[in-house]
């Protein structure tokens, strides 16, 4: 009963979705497909808005209870504020939803690039010794050391084995769906090979050597870069940080204060409160723009 009742919610609110807000949600409905969500666009979009409904309504009743009983707040004064919270919150879980498939394909393309060279060498080793493609992507989905490359070898494999499609319709499905530039049109090279009959091990000898190479320049750019973030940290993290309390340290044998607040005080916020959330931050923006490995 109840998910007779859950699944018609979700159908209902897809329903109001796809009505209302159809130029928001159709960027969203290939990069379902492109995510491997194994979900239907339809039904992303009902849990979307369900979900953002429901946290809208308990965020709501939430707020009212703090501002109107812990708070002690007049009622209007605790409506207005839970209806922004409520409002503020439906939107937050909008977008988390909105921008979840694209997530997962970022992570998907950057796997599949940093596994790319060691794959195709590998492929080319296993095609070296008279292997046809449909087996070498069928041995390929096994290496789960190659991430998202031996998932996608899998798919072509599972879609010849299943689906009955020949080894070219395989690889071309695939290829429609991969978010990577690179290994998408490596699979393209790979069917028109096949169709004319031409050395395929040669060919991804070749790509390997290249994407090895491709990926070599792309550590040791980021290493170089490295360095200057690293100039940056001493100046800006450690240097600076120092110089500062050194001045303030004087300043507070004189007296007065800095943006209301007493110079020990100042010193205080500054030394456990923004020193730890500046490095917090340096941190996360070494992690999101290091090259994937």
């Amino acid at each position: 009963m109840l998910d007779k009742f859950y699944k018609s919610l979700i159908r209902f609110f897809a329903k109001f979705g796809l009505k209302h807000f159809s130029g928001y949600l159709d960027p969203i409905k290939k990069e379902i497909e492109q995510s491997d969500l194994k979900i239907v666009y339809e039904t992303y979009v009902g849990k979307m808005f369900l979900f953002s409904f429901l946290s809208a309504i308990l965020i709501f009743d939430y707020m009212f209870f703090l501002l109107s009983f812990i708070a002690k707040t007049s009622i209007s004064t605790a409506i207005v504020g839970a209806i922004l919270v409520g409002i503020i919150s439906f939107f937050l879980v909008l977008t988390i939803f909105h921008s979840y498939p694209f997530q997962k394909i970022t992570r998907k393309k950057a796997s599949i690039e940093a596994n790319l060279p060691f794959a195709v060498n590998h492929m080319a080793a296993i095609v070296g010794g008279g292997v046809p493609p449909y087996l070498m992507f069928k041995l390929l989905q096994d290496i789960k050391e190659y991430g998202e490359i031996a998932i996608e070898a899998g798919t072509i494999a599972r879609n010849v084995e299943v689906f009955g499609m020949d080894i070219t319709q395989a690889i071309r499905q695939v290829a429609d769906t991969t978010p990577s530039p690179e290994f998408k049109q490596i699979l393209l090279e790979i069917i028109s090979i096949i169709k004319t009959g031409g050395s395929l091990e040669q060919f991804l000898k070749n790509i390997a050597k290249e994407a090895l190479f491709d990926y070599k320049l792309r550590r040791e750019r980021y290493l170089s870069t490295l360095s200057t973030y690293a100039d940056f940290y001493t100046a800006v993290l450690i240097a600076a940080p120092l110089f500062f309390v050194s001045i303030l340290s004087v300043m507070s044998l004189i007296g007065g204060k800095i943006v209301g607040m007493s110079i020990p005080d100042a010193m205080k916020v500054g030394i456990y409160g923004l020193l730890p959330l500046l490095n917090i931050v340096f941190i996360l923006f070494l992690h999101f723009t290091q090259p994937p490995s």
